[in-house]
């Protein structure tokens, strides 16, 4: 009798380790960093399909994103408040449960303009206020979409674009992104392992 009440003690110790751990690594995921497995060659050649990134879900609290940020963001899907992000995450993350919705809404792209700039492309260039923006990390010709340019970004608002910019759906083609859409920065790359490391943000725009 003594060795199945130990043996059940056993398996509830390990469950409730179990469960510890999952709610741990939820409220981490939820609330300070989150992994964002990139889906698709958007990003090429600076990020390229099937390498994951550690996004830092704290880098816009308090303040705006910055020209050259790459960020994670969602385009039907605004984050929400501690509980909310909390049980979003905890479903997500159960891996019997894949949301195939959601792995479409969720984007990663590089932050061209924030709010007051005046985005504008000519003649296959972007160009931000007025003036011809270097951009050493674009591969291909940067073309116009649906979205009608030039556009001013409004208050709380971005213009985001792929760096892989004859391979990407971006602003060009949905318009700006609402900051209250946005996951976080990514900064950190985890694998594939031969390019572990910080995620160089361009010092150019």
């Amino acid at each position: 009798m003594n060795k199945w009440v130990n043996i059940l003690k056993e398996i509830l110790s390990w469950l409730i380790i179990i469960v510890i751990a999952l709610l741990l690594s939820t409220l981490i995921n939820s609330q300070l960093f989150a992994l964002a497995t990139v889906k698709e060659v958007s990003m090429q050649d600076t990020l390229f399909e099937g390498q994951t990134l550690i996004i830092n879900r704290l880098a816009y609290k308090n303040k705006l994103p910055k020209k050259g940020d790459i960020i994670v963001f969602y385009q039907s899907r605004e984050i929400g408040s501690f509980a909310r992000e909390f049980l979003y995450s905890l479903k997500i993350i159960n891996p019997f449960k894949k949301d195939e919705d959601e792995s479409r809404d969720r984007l990663v792209k590089r932050v061209i303009g924030i709010p007051g700039d005046v985005i504008d492309i000519i003649d296959g260039h972007v160009y931000l206020n007025g003036e011809l923006l270097e951009e050493p990390y674009v591969k291909g010709i940067t073309m116009q979409a649906d979205f009608r340019l030039p556009v001013t970004v409004g208050d709380n608002q971005v213009f985001v674009m792929g760096d892989n910019r004859e391979h990407s759906m971006d602003s060009r083609s949905f318009g700006l992104v609402d900051i209250s859409h946005i996951e976080g920065k990514a900064v950190f790359r985890i694998y594939p392992l031969n390019k572990f490391g910080r995620l160089m943000v361009t010092d150019t725009i």
